[in-house]
């Protein structure tokens, strides 16, 4: 009886297939205009719901909940399993509250968690990426544009993206490896457009502690004679500027370059080797790789950490480059 049910089930889903016509579709808009439409939908429109994001093996749920109030930005994005974590957003301010209670205030504008990157793949575009849409599917019960974004080289991951057709939101991205194997994915199970949301729901709960990311003067402190250079990139990729912060309850800072090509993204920092006996060694979970190697120069002995969502053997051939020298003793 099961299998004659299946079977019927089946029958009508190719049926409806068949039957579909060109016009049940919409005309697809350009690549660039819908990652446009995609970036404005995710800052401007109202919308709560429910994501699943895998990462590896690691999988957790999240609640997202987003208003636009007074003309003021607000953003909350809630892990349902595991710890209690939240990151949320005031306008220009982010917070994140840590399982400990603890909480950390920073800037900036662009959308948080694992939702930033629409911000990031609106902009324009790098030349070493070639992007395309790839028809239509669903997501959460709603009709999403299907899109591709494929690198120019093996030195970075490529994009599978799935974007309503209604309200340009995001409804399912995946990070992709050269064999087209999704390392990261995020996807809607829910979605609401019309959440009526107040700005009490997105309040900063108490907390035991505030942690902070403070900058400190370079002068006084060896990393700030610390240069570090690359001899190789990838193509595309820049440094952005250099940044030293001390974090509490620390008393070494962390000193910090981000590299980025538009798109993908690593981070290299440079700290004081630890009293434990650390060794030069990688790991990676999902698309995020971390590789650390220590440098020995005539102030002290460093350990340089890259983390980023690049593949192994970028990572590798970045560190393999990378080397540090003390400005006052080269005359700087």
């Amino acid at each position: 009886m099961l299998y004659r049910v299946l079977a019927v089930v089946v029958m009508c889903l190719s049926a409806f297939a068949f039957a579909e016509t060109p016009t049940q579709k919409q005309a697809a808009p350009s690549p660039q205009q819908l990652l446009q439409e995609m970036a404005k939908a995710v800052h401007d429109r109202d919308f709560s719901g429910r994501l699943v994001y895998v990462r590896g093996n690691d999988m957790s749920t999240l609640e997202v909940l987003h208003a636009r109030i007074d003309g003021r930005e607000y953003e909350r994005l809630t892990h349902l399993d595991g710890k209690l974590a939240e990151l949320i957003r005031h306008g220009e301010q982010l917070v994140c509250v840590h399982p400990d209670k603890t909480i950390t205030r920073l800037g900036g504008r662009a959308g948080v968690g694992p939702l930033a990157m629409q911000d990031q793949l609106a902009r324009s575009l790098p030349e070493q990426y070639e992007i395309k849409i790839d028809g239509q599917g669903r997501v959460a019960g709603r009709n999403a544009w299907m899109m591709h974004v494929l690198p120019g080289d093996g030195f970075r991951y490529g994009y599978r993206l799935w974007i309503d057709t209604e309200s340009y939101l995001m409804l399912r991205s995946e990070l992709v490896n050269e064999k087209g194997q999704a390392l990261e994915r995020l996807e809607f199970i829910s979605l609401d457009l019309s959440p009526n949301l107040k700005v009490e729901q997105f309040a900063v709960p108490a907390a035991i502690a505030e942690q902070a990311l403070e900058p400190v003067d370079a002068s006084v402190h060896p990393q700030g004679r610390l240069k570090l250079e690359t001899s190789w990139l990838p193509d595309g990729f820049v440094a952005a500027a250099g940044d030293l912060r001390l974090t509490s309850g620390e008393q070494s800072p962390v000193s910090s370059r981000a590299f980025s090509d538009g798109l993908a993204a690593f981070t290299v920092f440079v700290e004081r080797l630890p009293e434990q006996n650390v060794q030069d060694g990688m790991s990676q979970m999902g698309p995020t790789v971390a590789l650390t190697k220590r440098f020995t120069e005539e102030d002290g002995e460093w350990l340089v950490t890259l983390v980023g969502e690049v593949p192994p053997d970028t990572a590798l051939k970045v560190v393999a480059g990378l080397s540090l020298s003390n400005t006052l003793r080269d005359g700087e």
